[in-house]
């Protein structure tokens, strides 16, 4: 048996925002992270995207968006897809741990960075929408009352 393999040119990064649409395709560096106090949801990828990532990338958004509405309208939450491979982008992948592509939340206040939680179990999840939905939204909302609770 013979397995012939089309390689795909790389996506560029989209870039949402705190409305969660997203913004035009760019190979510029991600902005700076510490531009605004509160929580970025990134969905880190690299240059090959599967489908599995591509989904993993649709539910996150999704569940972000369903749960967490009323903090994207405000900004306490924002949303940002970024190829960690993507010239400039490198430290991404050395910052949040990253091997493969991942969800990864990072709160910020002051203007820096004061923690971060990979949630590399959205590959466990990503066969189940019901149970991908209830994991992101969870660990996001546990993720911002450990938050509260220590200011």
């Amino acid at each position: 048996m013979v397995l012939i393999v089309k390689a795909l040119p790389p996506t560029p990064p989209l870039q949402a925002v705190a409305s969660g649409g997203a913004g035009p395709p760019s190979n510029s560096p991600a902005p700076n992270l510490a531009a605004q106090d509160g929580v970025k949801v990134f969905y880190l990828h690299g240059n090959t995207r599967c489908p599995t990532c591509r989904t993993i990338e649709a539910y996150a958004q999704e569940a972000v968006q369903a749960g967490f509405a009323d903090e994207l309208e405000s900004g306490k939450i924002t949303w940002q897809v970024v190829n960690y491979e993507s010239p400039g982008n490198e430290h991404f992948a050395t910052d949040y741990e990253v091997v493969a592509p991942n969800v990864v939340l990072a709160m910020f206040k002051d203007g820096r960075q004061v923690k971060w939680k990979g949630l590399p179990e959205v590959w466990e999840h990503v066969g189940d929408k019901a149970a991908y939905f209830a994991f992101v939204q969870t660990s996001l909302r546990e993720f911002l009352q450990t938050h509260q609770t220590k200011e």
